[in-house]
Protein backbone atom coordinates (compact mmCIF):
# COMPACT_ATOMS: atom_id res chain seq x y z
CA UNK A 1 0.00 0.00 0.00
CA UNK A 2 2.79 2.31 1.01
CA UNK A 3 4.29 2.18 -2.59
CA UNK A 4 1.29 2.89 -4.34
CA UNK A 5 0.66 5.69 -2.24
CA UNK A 6 4.20 6.52 -3.15
CA UNK A 7 4.09 5.91 -6.77
CA UNK A 8 0.48 8.04 -6.96
CA UNK A 9 2.73 10.89 -5.01
CA UNK A 10 5.37 11.26 -7.70
CA UNK A 11 3.28 11.16 -10.38
CA UNK A 12 1.13 13.87 -9.14
CA UNK A 13 4.66 16.01 -8.38
CA UNK A 14 6.19 14.71 -12.17
CA UNK A 15 2.04 16.10 -13.53
CA UNK A 16 2.88 19.71 -11.84
CA UNK A 17 6.50 19.74 -12.27
CA UNK A 18 8.12 21.91 -15.40
CA UNK A 19 8.91 20.30 -18.36
CA UNK A 20 10.47 20.64 -22.09
CA UNK A 21 9.99 18.42 -24.90
CA UNK A 22 12.40 15.94 -25.08
CA UNK A 23 13.25 16.80 -28.80
CA UNK A 24 14.24 20.39 -28.70
CA UNK A 25 17.08 22.78 -28.45
CA UNK A 26 19.92 23.82 -30.68
CA UNK A 27 20.63 21.69 -33.96
CA UNK A 28 23.47 19.91 -33.24
CA UNK A 29 25.92 17.45 -33.98
CA UNK A 30 28.24 16.41 -30.90
CA UNK A 31 29.46 13.45 -29.30
CA UNK A 32 31.43 13.45 -25.87
CA UNK A 33 33.96 10.88 -25.73
CA UNK A 34 32.17 8.15 -24.63
CA UNK A 35 34.71 4.48 -24.90
CA UNK A 36 32.74 2.68 -22.22
CA UNK A 37 29.74 0.70 -21.30
CA UNK A 38 26.65 1.57 -19.40
CA UNK A 39 26.60 1.04 -15.48
CA UNK A 40 23.26 -0.64 -15.47
CA UNK A 41 21.51 -0.44 -12.35
CA UNK A 42 20.98 -4.82 -12.59
CA UNK A 43 24.67 -5.25 -12.86
CA UNK A 44 25.47 -7.69 -10.09
CA UNK A 45 28.31 -6.23 -8.56
CA UNK A 46 26.06 -3.45 -7.36
CA UNK A 47 22.10 -4.25 -7.70
CA UNK A 48 22.04 -5.47 -4.26
CA UNK A 49 23.78 -2.55 -1.92
CA UNK A 50 21.33 0.12 -0.72
CA UNK A 51 20.85 3.41 -1.74
CA UNK A 52 22.78 5.42 1.27
CA UNK A 53 20.62 4.26 3.72
CA UNK A 54 17.32 4.62 2.40
CA UNK A 55 16.45 1.00 2.60
CA UNK A 56 16.18 0.72 -1.49
CA UNK A 57 18.54 -0.93 -3.34
CA UNK A 58 20.51 0.33 -6.53
CA UNK A 59 18.89 -2.37 -8.41
CA UNK A 60 15.86 -0.56 -8.01
CA UNK A 61 16.29 3.25 -7.24
CA UNK A 62 20.28 3.59 -8.49
CA UNK A 63 19.26 5.39 -11.80
CA UNK A 64 20.56 8.60 -10.74
CA UNK A 65 23.60 7.06 -8.95
CA UNK A 66 24.89 4.70 -12.41
CA UNK A 67 24.54 7.88 -14.50
CA UNK A 68 26.49 10.15 -11.90
CA UNK A 69 29.10 7.73 -11.59
CA UNK A 70 29.15 7.10 -15.48
CA UNK A 71 29.91 11.01 -15.88
CA UNK A 72 32.60 11.54 -13.01
CA UNK A 73 34.36 8.23 -14.94
CA UNK A 74 34.29 9.93 -18.25
CA UNK A 75 35.42 13.02 -16.21
CA UNK A 76 38.55 11.11 -15.44
CA UNK A 77 37.92 10.55 -11.69
CA UNK A 78 36.69 6.86 -11.74
CA UNK A 79 34.04 5.48 -9.59
CA UNK A 80 31.89 2.51 -9.97
CA UNK A 81 27.85 2.63 -9.30
CA UNK A 82 28.95 0.89 -5.74
CA UNK A 83 32.12 3.26 -4.84
CA UNK A 84 30.49 6.66 -5.22
CA UNK A 85 27.81 5.12 -3.67
CA UNK A 86 29.92 4.53 -0.13
CA UNK A 87 32.00 7.42 -1.17
CA UNK A 88 28.21 9.64 -0.58
CA UNK A 89 27.54 8.16 2.34
CA UNK A 90 30.81 9.06 4.27
CA UNK A 91 30.23 12.35 2.78
CA UNK A 92 26.52 12.63 3.69
CA UNK A 93 25.79 13.01 0.43
CA UNK A 94 22.29 11.42 0.74
CA UNK A 95 19.06 12.56 1.88
CA UNK A 96 17.35 10.50 4.23
CA UNK A 97 15.03 8.71 0.73
CA UNK A 98 18.17 8.52 -1.10
CA UNK A 99 18.12 11.73 -3.14
CA UNK A 100 21.92 12.93 -4.02
CA UNK A 101 22.79 16.62 -2.23
CA UNK A 102 23.98 17.61 -5.19
CA UNK A 103 27.17 19.55 -3.20
CA UNK A 104 28.52 15.93 -2.37
CA UNK A 105 30.00 15.53 -5.75
CA UNK A 106 32.46 17.86 -5.60
CA UNK A 107 33.53 16.48 -1.77
CA UNK A 108 33.60 12.97 -3.38
CA UNK A 109 36.38 13.70 -5.83
CA UNK A 110 38.34 15.59 -4.56
CA UNK A 111 37.10 19.00 -5.49
CA UNK A 112 37.93 17.83 -9.24
CA UNK A 113 34.45 17.68 -10.09
CA UNK A 114 30.98 20.13 -9.41
CA UNK A 115 27.19 19.24 -9.67
CA UNK A 116 25.03 22.54 -11.48
CA UNK A 117 21.90 22.39 -10.21
CA UNK A 118 19.21 23.87 -12.26
CA UNK A 119 15.64 24.76 -10.67
CA UNK A 120 13.34 24.30 -14.29
CA UNK A 121 14.46 22.55 -17.17
CA UNK A 122 15.80 24.26 -20.45
CA UNK A 123 17.48 23.20 -23.96
CA UNK A 124 20.39 25.98 -23.06
CA UNK A 125 21.41 24.10 -20.22
CA UNK A 126 22.36 20.71 -21.90
CA UNK A 127 23.08 21.87 -25.19
CA UNK A 128 26.20 24.62 -23.61
CA UNK A 129 27.06 21.27 -21.15
CA UNK A 130 27.58 19.30 -24.14
CA UNK A 131 29.60 22.36 -25.75
CA UNK A 132 31.56 22.55 -23.16
CA UNK A 133 32.78 18.87 -22.67
CA UNK A 134 30.50 18.85 -19.39
CA UNK A 135 27.81 15.78 -18.62
CA UNK A 136 24.49 16.20 -18.30
CA UNK A 137 21.79 14.07 -16.50
CA UNK A 138 18.68 14.17 -17.59
CA UNK A 139 15.32 13.12 -15.35
CA UNK A 140 11.91 11.97 -17.09
CA UNK A 141 8.52 10.20 -15.97
CA UNK A 142 8.30 6.75 -16.20
CA UNK A 143 5.05 5.20 -17.20
CA UNK A 144 4.39 4.21 -13.20
CA UNK A 145 5.15 7.81 -12.48
CA UNK A 146 8.90 7.28 -11.03
CA UNK A 147 11.58 9.52 -11.89
CA UNK A 148 14.32 8.53 -13.99
CA UNK A 149 17.61 9.60 -14.68
CA UNK A 150 19.67 8.94 -17.57
CA UNK A 151 22.91 9.97 -18.79
CA UNK A 152 23.65 12.48 -22.13
CA UNK A 153 26.82 11.59 -24.23
CA UNK A 154 25.69 13.57 -27.24
CA UNK A 155 23.21 15.37 -29.61
CA UNK A 156 22.11 14.21 -33.16
CA UNK A 157 20.03 17.16 -34.61
CA UNK A 158 17.04 17.86 -31.74
CA UNK A 159 17.69 14.37 -30.42
CA UNK A 160 19.73 13.46 -27.19
CA UNK A 161 21.81 10.66 -27.39
CA UNK A 162 21.94 8.93 -23.65
CA UNK A 163 22.91 6.22 -21.73
CA UNK A 164 20.04 4.42 -19.90
CA UNK A 165 20.95 2.68 -16.47
CA UNK A 166 17.59 0.79 -17.70
CA UNK A 167 18.58 -0.27 -20.83
CA UNK A 168 18.57 -3.83 -22.62
CA UNK A 169 21.95 -2.41 -24.69
CA UNK A 170 24.87 -1.33 -22.43
CA UNK A 171 26.90 -1.05 -25.38
CA UNK A 172 26.10 1.93 -27.14
CA UNK A 173 23.74 5.24 -26.62
CA UNK A 174 20.02 5.82 -27.10
CA UNK A 175 18.13 8.33 -28.40
CA UNK A 176 16.02 10.12 -25.11
CA UNK A 177 13.23 10.05 -27.98
CA UNK A 178 12.86 6.41 -27.77
CA UNK A 179 12.30 6.35 -23.98
CA UNK A 180 10.04 9.67 -23.78
CA UNK A 181 8.67 12.81 -24.73
CA UNK A 182 9.15 15.34 -22.00
CA UNK A 183 12.43 16.27 -19.66
CA UNK A 184 11.46 17.29 -16.11
CA UNK A 185 14.67 18.04 -14.75
CA UNK A 186 18.60 18.79 -15.54
CA UNK A 187 21.86 18.78 -13.35
CA UNK A 188 25.43 18.82 -15.24
CA UNK A 189 28.33 17.12 -13.68
CA UNK A 190 31.71 18.87 -15.08
CA UNK A 191 35.56 19.94 -14.13
CA UNK A 192 35.63 22.14 -11.41
CA UNK A 193 37.73 25.22 -12.39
Amino acid sequence: MLTILLCACQGLRNWFTPSIDALGGEYLYVRLPDPMRTFCQNDARWAEIELGTSGCKLGTHGCLICSTAMATTLLGFRLSPSELNERLKHQDGFQPQGWLIWSAVSRVTEGKLTAEYHQRPRYEWIDNALKAGAFPLIAFPLSNGARHWVLVVGKEGLDYLVRDPLTDEPKKPVKLSHLTDRILAIRVIKKAH
